[in-house]
Order: structure tokens, then C-alpha cells, then sequence
């Protein structure tokens, strides 16, 4: 039996990162147990319930707030769970724990999703953890300059095809549809606008958006968006759902999914609707371009091209069957991202550290 400490910041659903740790946590083969540790209770929490996953609670405060009484709590609440490894999911989360780990000789692995380099909290952070595991070759590029093992492995996800659920807007004749949190930088100002060019031209066209929750519901960002929306003839074609439980249903029915992300580490929202033979726009940042072929299950488009975008979308909408054969070879193409070969290769991950721990 092998015990993992899973450490995240957030106790919510904040975006792609934690799903991903919830279907690694509730995916485990048996001999691992796991624990979650997170700062209180949330969503995230609730949801590892469910898995008959332990859940502790740790204070990570930000770390100009940080004080020794904290890394004493730390220490002592890993003295207790004694975790064979640690495996963070964010910095801040590598950070406490690192620290709180060093000194009880457990190994740790940071998990990163995120292409943008950290400057002095990477220059920490690759002195208190002992493997980082990235989900894109191009976020493992953020840590070419470091002498920390880096292993890439990408996102898994339960690809399941799902092509006879019933249409959740069965009065709306298609749709394009946007997935992901409500914030600058997924820029979904850019999908937006994709969406007026398109809907200027074809009156049955509608916009799905799904994503924002907490904080999110109410920024000045989202207000301004759903602002300038409102000004527009096709504001009533556009339908802003939040937090949604069940995707596949909304993915089985778009006619393609974009994203406009000004940064991504992966793009999990494109292998969830691949997996639900929808076909798929996005620009090429960050490891995008290392989950779809372009002109294949979609199109890559170079950043901020939104006219690219839109003639993209556009021939999706036009040409049924390029969108059809697009849908098939996305479902196709989803299978390399199962959450048994991600789970697999990050438990041989465990079994390294934990042979090297005690060699």
C-alpha cells in the first residue's frame, strides 16, 4: 500500500487543474490511498467525498503572509498522515508543502499546468521538490534551465462517446459553444465577437458559454461582457450557463467548440469535446497545438487572428461534412488521452520517487 498526499490551493472547482486531480484521485489502482489536503472545505473537497477520499484541512496563505506557525502545522499534520510521496498541484501548494516535506525526507512532485514562467518562486520551488510533472511539452520547456527531473504527461480524461443524450436546447437549431472560466485570460471577448461576425450572417445560429462560478459570476470583466452583448440584436442567442456538472451533453451537441485562450497549458475542454465527436477551434498556445492536428479534428489559428477564427468557424458551419469527418477523427484522436494511461504513468512516477526515497 502506497499513500499519496494530494495538496491544490483552491478548495473549489477553480478550472481544468482540479478536475484533472479529481479524475486522477478517484481513477487510482488500489494500493494507492490517497488523502486531499486543501485550505478548508469546497467543492473540490465535497467532490473527493464522494471517492471515499480522506480530506484534510491546511492554511496556504499567500506567502507574504505566511508565518512559522503555519509550516509548524504543516509539519506537523505530514508527521501524522506519513505520505510515501506529495503530490502538489499548483506552487503555492509545492511551496508549503515542500518546505513542510524537506525535513521529514518524503518526496514531493509538483504538478504543473501552467506555461508561464514563475521567476523566484521556480527558483524555490526547484530546490524543495524532487520531480516535476507537466502536462504539455511546452510548459515543461518553463523548466529547461532547472536540474529537477521533469516527466510530461499530458491530461487524462474519461472518454466514454456519448452520442444519444438528449438535446439540452432541442428549440435551438446549432450552436457554438465556448467552455471555460469567465476570465482575461481565456478571453472570451474573443469568442464573443467570433460568435457577432457569424450570427450577423446566419439567424439560427446560437452561442453556448459554460464556465464562471464564485467570484467569477460577478467581475467587472464578465459585466462588461455580458454588457456589450446585451447591446447587440443577437444578445438573446446567447445563453451564459455557469458551472456545469455534465459537459458531454452540451459537447455532443455543439457544432464545434472554441478556445480563445491568450495562455494554455493543455486545453482539456478540446479533448472533452473531441472525446464527444465535436470538432474544434482554438488558437495555438502553450501545448494546444500538442492535443489536435490542425485541419484534422480542427483548426489551430495563430493567436488573436479572430478573423481566422471566424472563417474557420464559419466553413465548420458551412461544410456538414468536413464537420462530421472532423467530429469522427476528433473521437478517434481522444483515445491517447485516457485516464488510465495518465493514471498509469503517474503512479510509476510514485513507485520511482518512493524506490529512490528509500534506495
Amino acid at each position: 500500500m502506497m499513500r499519496v498526499a494530494y495538496i491544490s490551493q483552491f478548495p473549489n472547482m477553480v478550472g481544468g487543474g482540479e478536475h484533472s486531480l479529481l479524475d486522477l484521485m478517484c481513477s487510482l489502482p488500489k494500493h494507492i490511498e490517497p488523502v486531499l489536503i486543501t485550505p478548508g472545505a469546497g467543492m473540490f473537497s465535497d467532490k473527493a467525498h464522494k471517492c471515499d477520499i480522506e480530506h484534510q484541512s491546511l492554511p496556504m496563505p499567500p506567502l507574504k503572509q505566511a508565518k512559522l506557525s503555519v509550516f509548524s502545522q504543516w509539519r506537523k499534520t505530514l508527521k501524522t498522515l506519513k505520505p510515501d510521496v506529495i503530490h502538489a498541484n499548483n506552487s503555492r501548494a509545492a511551496f508549503y508543502a515542500g518546505i513542510a516535506a524537506k525535513s521529514l525526507g518524503i518526496p514531493v512532485v509538483f504538478h504543473c499546468r501552467i506555461s508561464e514562467p514563475d521567476g523566484l518562486m521556480d527558483n524555490i520551488l526547484m530546490r524543495l521538490v524532487h520531480m516535476v510533472i507537466c502536462n504539455s511539452q511546452a510548459v515543461a520547456q518553463r523548466f529547461s534551465d532547472f536540474q529537477v527531473p521533469v516527466r510530461v504527461i499530458y491530461n487524462g480524461i474519461h472518454l466514454q462517446a456519448m452520442p444519444n443524450l438528449p438535446d439540452p436546447l432541442p428549440s435551438v437549431a446549432r450552436y457554438m459553444l465556448f467552455v471555460g472560466r469567465l476570465t482575461e485570460e481565456k478571453q472570451v471577448e474573443h469568442a464573443l465577437e467570433v460568435f457577432a461576425a457569424l450570427a450577423e450572417q446566419d439567424q439560427a445560429l446560437h452561442m453556448v458559454i459554460v464556465g464562471g462560478q464564485g467570484p467569477e459570476r460577478d467581475t467587472t470583466y464578465v459585466r462588461d461582457l455580458k454588457d456589450w452583448v446585451s447591446q447587440h440584436a443577437w444578445s438573446s442567442r446567447v445563453h451564459w450557463l455557469g458551472y456545469c456538472e455534465h459537459l458531454e451533453k452540451w459537447y455532443v451537441h455543439a457544432a464545434l467548440c472554441v478556445l480563445t485562450s491568450r495562455h494554455e497549458g493543455f486545453g482539456r475542454v478540446l479533448v472533452e469535446a473531441m472525446a464527444q465527436s465535436c470538432p474544434v477551434v482554438a488558437y495555438a498556445v502553450g501545448g494546444v497545438p500538442e492535443v489536435f492536428e490542425d485541419g484534422k479534428q480542427g483548426f489551430l489559428i495563430a493567436p488573436n487572428d479572430k478573423q481566422a477564427m471566424i472563417d474557420a468557424c464559419q466553413r465548420l458551419l458551412e461544410d456538414e461534412a468536413l464537420n462530421k469527418s472532423m467530429g469522427q477523427a476528433g473521437v478517434k484522436h481522444a483515445q491517447q488521452f485516457s485516464i488510465e494511461k495518465h493514471v498509469a504513468q503517474v503512479v510509476d512516477v510514485y513507485q520511482d520517487l518512493v524506490e529512490q526515497s528509500r534506495g
